[in-house]
């Protein structure tokens, strides 16, 4: 088994229950790390590198994308990976659960592929402040681990536990 939640590989066999502990105690405190980070340079920062309009752009899409993962880490924290660790058949054989995530989780990737695309795919020029390209810097580790994060629940949490709770 892996140390972490982000050197977890395909292939890895982990138990779904161990899985749900990895990401709800690694996965969401990092991803919320990186969004209070963020949001902090917003909150100092009234200027950017950006146009206003552009700045106000990223802001909002920021700002949603937020919203989007903190809603879904609730939900997987109070009601998805409880009733994973108990091994609620019903609530997880629902085909609405898995797909209520992954449209979720589509949505939150599609706000940072235009995250990415407003923000010139995370390139910094060298005439940006020391605080936006750090702030840039951040927005590439966010999508970087988001990725790592759905990856993992689409294809090694969700499969293992249809798998296990259909045959069980």
């Amino acid at each position: 088994m892996s140390a972490s939640f982000w050197n977890i590989q395909f292939g890895d066999t982990i138990p779904p229950s161990l899985l749900c502990m990895q990401i709800e105690r690694e996965c969401h405190p990092e991803l919320l790390a990186i969004c209070n980070h963020i949001e902090g340079y917003f909150l100092v920062h009234a200027d950017t590198e950006l146009t206003d309009s552009k700045s106000e752009m990223v802001q909002l899409l920021f700002l949603k994308l937020e919203d989007e993962m903190k809603h879904l880490f609730l939900k997987e924290k109070t009601l998805l990976f409880p009733a994973i660790q108990n091994r609620h058949r019903l609530l997880l054989l629902a085909p609405g659960v898995w797909k209520y995530i992954v449209l979720t989780q589509q949505g939150i990737a599609t706000l940072l592929q235009r995250l990415r695309l407003l923000l010139n795919h995370f390139q910094i020029l060298p005439a940006w402040n020391k605080d936006w390209c750090n702030c840039v810097q951040q927005f590439f580790q966010l999508e970087k681990k988001v990725y790592q994060w759905i990856f993992v629940e689409q294809n090694l949490l969700f499969p293992a536990c249809i798998q296990s709770f259909s045959i069980n």
